[in-house]
């Protein structure tokens, strides 16, 4: 896996792995994490996952959030404002060109335990708004 560049600050999105199936890239800088579907997957199943490759600071996540219009470490692509199906608080990009998703620090472990907590979340933040640019 090579070294990538973060879309959200000026950090590098190193290789990480956890066992023998997954591996992201976590930002050098802001802590953001970078995985394809399969291996996000995996990453909800595998115990303590979230504590090993989600470790940035979820205050920093929550900032970089808000930034819009950002490109594919991979491809390039405009990356798509992309909101969990079942915790619609929880907000991420994808790129519908390589399928790669990008979640700031702290998104995965919020994805990965669904609790009740998550739906007051999910009544107080309300749907993304759609900034037109992607």
């Amino acid at each position: 896996m090579k070294t990538l560049e973060c879309p959200k600050c000026p950090g590098e999105l190193v290789p990480r792995t956890y066992g023998r199936k997954i591996q992201v890239h976590r930002c050098t800088d802001c802590g953001g994490l970078w995985c394809k579907p399969d291996v996000l997957l995996e990453m909800k199943k595998e115990w303590m996952s979230e504590a090993v490759l989600d470790s940035g600071d979820p205050k920093v996540g929550a900032a970089l959030d808000k930034l819009d219009n950002i490109t594919c470490p991979e491809d390039g692509a405009p990356m798509e404002k992309t909101a969990d199906e079942r915790q619609t608080h929880i907000w991420y990009e994808s790129c519908p060109e390589c399928t790669g998703m990008f979640f700031d620090a702290g998104e995965f472990t919020d994805l990965k335990y669904d609790t009740l907590m998550d739906r007051v979340r999910d009544f107080v933040k309300g749907a993304r708004p759609d900034s037109g640019g992607s």
